[in-house]
This record gives C-alpha cells, structure tokens and sequence, in this order.
C-alpha cells in the first residue's frame, strides 16, 4: 500500500525543482526535501458478509524548507496545502482488488517542527480509506 500511495504522490506536479521526490519516512538533514510517513497501520472500519471489508490508512507529507521570512513560511504550508487538494481529487490505483473510496486531507499544513539551524518541516495529515474485495 505505502509503494503505490508513494508512487502516485510522487506524480504531484507541483514538487518543487529543488526536490527529486517524496521520500518514505526519511529526509536528509540540511536539505530541503518532502517525505510520507505512516501515521498508525492500516485498520478495518467496516466488514461486510461477503468478505470484503473497508480499510483506512492514515499518513502524513512532510516538506523540509528553509524559510527566512514569513512569506516563504507560508509559502511551505501553502504547498501541502495544494498537495492536499490535489490528492483530495483524486483516486489512485492502489492494486488489484483495492478500490480507493476517499482520500482526504485531514488538516490543513502547519509547521511541525524547527531546527536550531533555521530548517523547518512542515506537515499535513491524509486520510485515505478503500475497499477490499477478496479473490475468488
């Protein structure tokens, strides 16, 4: 699940030129960089006679900047933001026999945490649920 989701993120068009790609659950210090990372496993919500059963994962994007002024704080946020909104519209293919239902952004970006040497990470929390029909 989390090698699709990444790869399907990773086709946001508006990943900025300094950033190769979003990383999983990794970052590199002194860098500006974007990464997803898992915020609890997936858990069933709803299970049905039939065997399929409706599933939510819960994740976060991180993006790494260096602001130096409040506009380009909010310039960060405001890219997750646009992240969010995109995903938000979307419905990745996700494997055979998994049906996405909804992704949502859960919350809208806010900074998470500052470095002593001015690097910030920024962050959104996702919220994708999806159904899983079982083989016959």
């Amino acid at each position: 699940m989390s090698r699709k989701l990444l790869a399907w993120l990773n086709t946001f068009p508006g990943i900025p030129m300094s950033i190769d790609l979003i990383n999983y659950e990794f970052m590199s210090a002194g860098m500006a960089g974007m990464a997803m990372s898992l915020i609890q496993g997936t858990y069933i919500v709803e299970r049905f006679i039939s065997g399929a059963y409706i599933a939510e994962y819960q994740f976060k994007v991180i993006y790494r900047a260096k602001p130096n002024s409040p506009d380009k704080r909010l310039n960060a946020d405001e890219l997750l933001d646009r992240l969010g909104d995109w995903a938000s519209s979307q419905k990745p293919d996700i494997g055979e026999g998994l049906e996405v239902q909804e992704i949502e952004q859960a919350t809208r970006a806010s900074l998470f945490a500052r470095m002593e040497d001015g690097w910030e990470d920024h962050q959104i929390f996702m919220r994708m649920t999806y159904k899983v029909t079982p083989r016959k």
